[in-house]
């Protein structure tokens, strides 16, 4: 019985490693202003300002004093979009993140899709950056996109919801297998979003996200009173859910709104 026994804990055991587990992170907030002027017919030029602000304070640790010490991060963005055909738009983009620990410069490319489905848009976007993290070995991110929305006519104004789904995967430069288990995918982002256009070059785009980072936990083995083990450790999946709120205030110069691109 003993034996039959030990061979059913065996047969288990690949189970329990590959167990998964959830846990919630705290709330954050994300508010953004946005800038972006026509140039020419086809080309649009952006800036972006994005503050992370984290419900748990402990996270707020930008500064020690002053404006910034209530903020987790602050990024700053700057890119330029290019219209190629009614469905094809690309451009490239360079964005700081600023954290306690680390600063963060990262280098991308974008390469976007608008379609449809039936009476909604459909953009599909695929994206890559070159991530330069101080004291750290430069890494590559990739991140593709799929988002669904309509643009309603409210009186004189416009109305947009939206919904999307973003999925990002990490890789790193020059290194081969290291034994460490990784996830396949880093972390997930989904979106509802609601775009009211006061003006035809002012929008306001309040939104709520689900974020899940995907990674690997060691949990520790357990032990009685007198150091014998009762439970031996494993690794497990783990994902961890932040929810996030944000809202982004947007300013076109010289260029109407446009679902396709990357400004809207």
């Amino acid at each position: 019985m003993r034996k039959l026994l030990y061979a059913l804990m065996l047969s288990m055991a690949p189970a329990l490693v590959l167990a998964q587990s959830k846990v919630t992170g705290a709330a954050a907030i994300w508010p953004e202003w946005q800038v972006s002027y026509g140039v020419g017919e086809a080309g649009i030029l952006f800036f972006q300002n994005q503050y992370r602000i984290n419900t748990d304070s402990r996270f707020n640790d930008l500064a020690a004093t002053g404006p910034l010490s209530s903020f987790e991060r602050v990024q700053l963005a700057l890119g330029y979009e290019h219209t190629f055909t009614d469905h094809w738009r690309g451009g490239a983009m360079f964005r700081y993140a600023i954290e306690n620990f680390p600063k963060t410069k990262f280098y991308g490319a974008f390469l976007r899709h608008n379609g449809r489905i039936g009476s909604l848009y459909f953009n599909k976007q695929g994206l890559f950056e070159y991530v330069a993290q101080e004291q750290q070995d430069a890494s590559g991110r990739y991140s593709f996109l799929a988002e669904l929305g309509k643009r309603i006519p409210a009186g004189k104004k416009f109305l947009t919801p939206a919904l999307s789904y973003e999925l990002l995967l990490q890789t790193e430069f020059g290194k081969g297998a290291t034994g460490t288990e990784e996830r396949t995918i880093d972390r997930t982002w989904l979106q509802l979003s609601l775009t009211y256009e006061l003006t035809q070059n002012l929008r306001l785009r309040p939104y709520l996200m689900r974020q899940t980072d995907y990674y690997y936990v060691l949990v520790p083995p357990i032990y009685d009173e007198n150091d014998q083990i009762l439970e031996n450790g494993y690794t497990t999946k783990r994902n961890r859910i932040s929810p996030i709120f944000g809202l982004e205030v947007k300013y076109s110069f010289s260029s109407s709104a446009n679902t396709a691109s990357i400004t809207y």
